[in-house]
């Protein structure tokens, strides 16, 4: 099924080449994108669809920017079998529908372009899988509301008690991504490329080569340097 294709049971499947080219092929040409996601995602309706979908995605990716307002980015946004009132299943015309509808009635800068794929199916739970859930979490994933705390029940649920879970999950090529690059590049600059940087020694003894390091330096500042052109990352430490 393509990136158009519709069903009963999904909508704006595609695989992961199609996935890459719009994130890193348009635009700003980012190859890094930020990972965010919901596990389980809010409810899609009823009177629990209080909590906006979008801002319950979490950012996977350390040391990015909060509150960005970026005319440029790409998103694609990915939804799993999504439930609604009552725990029941939500159909993707509804998921396409709430998702539209929040993103209509953000305040924040739209993205310059968004892509929804979404599936009728959950993620499975696997049988060896550790017990991590704690006694708030259903066999669906869902988060129950008749349920004693957790410091009142502290034993965890495993793949018998949860079979499956809801999971809403982002990927953004986005200018929020900056600090997370600048940090490494400011990384491998410090300890590995200037002149008797203590990281070195390390790095060779990991089977890096000079050339190989600052190859590595310079891909950073490339990346860096497309996202903001305006600041110059220029470096002659290593000369």
């Amino acid at each position: 099924m393509g990136p158009t294709g519709e069903s009963s049971n999904e909508s704006g499947a595609m695989d992961l080449y199609e996935c890459i080219q719009m994130l890193a092929g348009q635009g700003m040409q980012n190859t890094v994108a930020i990972l965010d996601a919901a596990m389980p995602p809010p409810s899609m309706t009823g009177k629990r669809f209080q909590q906006p979908l979008l801002g319950n995605l979490h950012p996977l990716t350390p040391e990015t920017a909060h509150d960005v307002d970026d005319s440029q980015a790409i998103e694609t946004l990915m939804v799993h079998g999504a439930l609604g009132a009552g725990e029941k299943e939500v159909s993707v015309s509804e998921v396409r529908e709430a998702v539209e509808t929040e993103y209509e009635n953000t305040s924040s800068t739209r993205p310059r372009f968004s892509h929804l794929s979404v599936s009728h199916c959950p993620l499975p739970i696997p049988l060896p899988f550790p017990s991590i859930f704690n006694n708030l979490v259903g066999r669906r994933g869902d988060l129950l509301s008749n349920c004693p705390t957790v410091s009142e029940s502290p034993s965890r649920r495993g793949p018998l008690d949860v079979h499956s879970i809801p999971m809403a999950a982002r990927l953004r090529s986005t200018t929020a991504v900056l600090p997370f690059l600048e940090n490494r590049l400011g990384y491998i600059r410090k300890f590995g490329i200037e002149r008797g940087s203590i990281g070195a020694n390390v790095l060779t003894s990991w089977g890096f080569g000079r050339e190989e390091i600052e190859d590595i330096g310079e891909n950073l500042s490339k990346m860096v340097l497309a996202l903001n052109p305006q600041q110059d990352y220029s470096s002659d430490d290593s000369d």
